[in-house]
């Protein structure tokens, strides 16, 4: 066992120092080189018994089968670290001549050979047919006789130009416009106020016009009997002044005409007005899409007497009653129309003239301005303004009531047949009817005239009563878009021509008591 002991340290010790613990990889080794063999290493190899081998984990020995004796290799000693010597490139001239490159021989570029193939495998060849001559004779083309060629004619010689003329300037006016002009996008309640007050603007102007020719022709006509020595007590009367307020209105009428005339270039509904009316004379008419039919026509005229019913037996009594809180007499301009009646001026103008510059103001120029907004919408707001535009409180609440019935007639059926609905009322009804009345004794006018207004009221209410699911579908169809009716009524013209009529009602309507 000492033996062994010993012989394991001999032999540990002859190990370089690189090398490991048995069982652990060896660290790099250097490059081996074979030595002669030395005595004390054939000894050991004589002295290992050949039945036993060593365990490299636990150094006991094991059974193995024999092995034959392997050559003992010793290792040369651990050469010393080589210090780093940089690179040099080598010139291109030495590295040349260390290295020559041979030129190609001609046997690397020899023409390759390709195989040939039998004959069957090569096909039949495709059978040469040669071209027939003279099949297509030769027709030679004629040759042009030769032309001689002119003689050569020696140019002119050059001419100097005309001594440089500057262009005299010519006056012409400059005007320097923009390549683009942005424009500006309304929003949809700008465009009904702009519609809106459009329309109120056309309406207070006329209204304008017409109470500055009446007052111009009434100052006229006063100066005219003031020369001609009448008194003045006189002129000033009752019975002057009721024959004098027909011609006014005439007067005043034809020129309010004149101003829409001078309107007709900038107004396109009212350029194309007289061709729309010749197209609903003839039945042709592209605004309306209903033809009128007499149970239409006679309905139309039982709603607007209802309005006169609600006229008499409501508005009337009411207004008596708030002028006699503040102690004042309501003088409607009713009374003087009733009084004027008898003059052919009024007549024709209340009856004939009137209805028509009025139907041609309010249904033929503003409705149709504002339909594109809905109908009901343009229906209201035209009778809104016919009313205010009467400049009277209870004339003008009855004149909204008709305005209706005469904004759907007019929207359905034509705006002929509300002139003619409006001229039937003024001269049938009010004029003809009152002279019919005149000649009966009182206490039948009273129940002939009443007994007529409250029929024509009842019955015109039984109709609204049954025909009012119709009406709201009519008006439900026809609605206008969400914040039409406020954007209206924000209408900076609209309400400066509301407030104005009605100051001027207010102030012309009442007297003392």
């Amino acid at each position: 066992m000492g033996d062994q002991i010993d012989d394991t340290d001999r032999t540990s010790a002859g190990q370089p120092e690189h090398v490991g613990p048995i069982g652990e990889p060896p660290m790099a080794q250097p490059q081996l080189t074979p030595q002669p063999q030395q005595a004390p290493q054939q000894e050991y190899a004589a002295d290992q018994p050949a039945d036993q081998s060593f365990s490299h984990t636990a150094g006991q020995p094991v059974d193995s089968p024999a092995r034959p004796p392997q050559p003992q290799q010793s290792y040369s000693q651990y050469q010393p670290y080589q210090p780093y010597q940089p690179y040099q490139q080598v010139p291109p001239t030495q590295a040349n001549a260390q290295f020559p490159q041979q030129a190609p021989t001609t046997a690397a570029y020899q023409n390759p050979v390709y195989p040939v193939y039998p004959a069957q495998l090569q096909g039949t060849p495709y059978p040469y047919q040669p071209y027939p001559s003279g099949q297509y004779p030769y027709s030679p083309q004629p040759v042009p006789p030769y032309q001689q060629v002119p003689p050569y004619q020696q140019v002119p010689p050059y001419q100097p130009a005309l001594p440089y003329q500057p262009y005299p300037p010519q006056p012409f006016a400059q005007t320097q416009q923009p390549a683009w002009i942005p424009q500006r996008v309304l929003t949809y309640a700008q465009q009904v106020r702009r519609a809106v007050d459009r329309e109120a603007r056309l309406v207070l102007f006329y209204c304008v016009v017409m109470t500055a020719i009446a007052l111009v022709a009434s100052m006229t006509i006063i100066a005219i009997l003031t020369l001609k020595g009448m008194p003045t007590t006189e002129i000033y009367s009752d019975a002057l002044q009721n024959r004098m307020s027909g011609v006014v209105s005439l007067v005043a009428l034809v020129g309010c005409a004149v101003y829409l005339g001078f309107r007709r270039p900038h107004d396109p509904l009212w350029k194309g007005l007289p061709h729309e009316l010749r197209l609903e004379i003839t039945g042709r008419g592209q605004r309306a899409h209903r033809m009128m039919t007499p149970v239409v026509f006679l309905v139309a005229i039982m709603l607007i007497l209802g309005a006169s019913s609600v006229y008499t037996f409501i508005l009337e009594p009411a207004l008596d009653w708030m002028a006699g809180l503040f102690g004042a007499k309501p003088d409607t301009a009713m009374d003087s129309i009733d009084a004027s009646m008898g003059t052919l001026a009024m007549v024709l103008y209340a009856g004939f003239f009137g209805p028509i510059m009025e139907e041609l103001l309010f249904r033929g120029l503003v409705m149709p301005a504002l339909a594109k907004y809905g109908k009901v919408f343009s229906i209201v707001t035209s009778a809104v303004m016919f009313g205010f535009f009467h400049t009277d409180l209870l004339q003008g609440a009855y004149a909204i009531l008709v305005g209706l019935v005469l904004g759907y007639i007019a929207t359905e059926y034509g705006l002929v047949w509300s002139i003619v609905l409006h001229i039937t009322n003024n001269f049938v009804f009010s004029d003809l009817l009152s002279h019919l009345l005149a000649v009966m004794p009182q206490d039948a006018q009273n129940i002939v005239g009443y007994g007529f207004t409250i029929a024509v009221g009842v019955g015109s209410l039984l109709y609204l009563i049954l025909r009012f699911s119709r009406i709201r579908e009519y008006m439900k169809a026809h609605r206008s878009p969400q914040g039409t009716v406020a954007a209206c009524w924000s209408s900076p013209w609209f309400l400066v021509f509301l407030v104005l009529s009605f100051l001027v009602a207010c102030a012309t309507g009442f007297t003392s008591a």
